[in-house]
């Protein structure tokens, strides 16, 4: 009862002030970007808003495999997905500049949608339609050129209950039409912090593995399958031994 007391007192208060926090950044990057749409300040204050969403729980992380990420290289990121902390815990973890898919309802949030424009978020159209695949690539490419690796959330949305999904194609289809690695990456522990359906945010400790790249050099459409396939068996044996504690 306790626990649930404080989970309840930190939501309440610190979430809401946290949302205030994220307009007024949202806002600096959008000015920052109007002047210099490549600024450093702008991943700063990224990284920034990143570690104080993660003191709201707060949440304690480890990462494992960092040295496999070339911070020369840009990548698409492969995660797993079950948690809203799921983003800012990345953006700590891996050790090279990442933006993400953001579903375009956010966009309408008043200063936010511009501010993730110029962050280099992409705007998702999840009408599945072949030009919404087309604009989505187009955006990745966009983002290779300002420097980031795009992350990417395989099952397409969180699951409902922190078991790993089948994962969609399109993180194996945006690295192929772009000559990129894809750089799996598995996360555990976020479930609990915020389960689904309930409002209130508990703290939590999080496990980040990043694995292997897997180059796509050479692969073509007929590949996809097959390759989102292959990743999915991957990143399911690794969370299941992550999240049952066997390693």
């Amino acid at each position: 009862m306790t626990q649930m007391l404080v989970a309840a007192a930190r939501t309440f208060t610190l979430v809401p002030l946290f949302f205030l926090y994220t307009l007024v950044r949202a806002v600096e990057i959008m000015a920052i970007g109007r002047r210099k749409l490549d600024s450093p300040k702008i991943e700063r204050i990224i990284q920034r808003w990143s570690e104080l969403f993660l003191r709201i729980p707060p949440i304690s992380f480890s990462v494992e495999g960092a040295e496999r990420v070339d911070p020369g290289r840009h990548y698409i990121v492969v995660s797993n997905h079950v948690s809203n902390f799921d983003i800012p815990v990345l953006f700590r973890a891996i050790p090279t500049p990442i933006r993400f898919l953001a579903k375009k309802e956010l966009y309408k949030i008043p200063f936010l949608g511009p501010g993730m424009d110029a962050a280099g978020i992409v705007k998702v159209d999840r009408s599945g339609t072949r030009s919404a695949r087309e604009a989505i690539s187009a955006a990745a490419r966009e983002t290779y050129r300002r420097g980031y690796s795009l992350l990417v959330f395989a099952e397409g949305t969180r699951s409902r209950t922190g078991d790993m999904a089948d994962f969609r194609k399109g993180a194996a289809r945006l690295a192929i039409d772009n000559g990129a690695d894809l750089l799996p990456v598995v996360i555990s522990g976020t479930y609990d912090v915020n389960p689904p359906g309930s409002i209130f945010i508990y703290p939590g400790t999080v496990r980040v593995r990043i694995l292997d790249p897997i180059p796509t050099s050479g692969s073509t459409a007929q590949d996809i399958t097959p390759l989102t396939n292959a990743l999915h068996d991957q990143m399911y044996a690794v969370y299941e031994e992550m999240r049952t504690g066997r390693s």
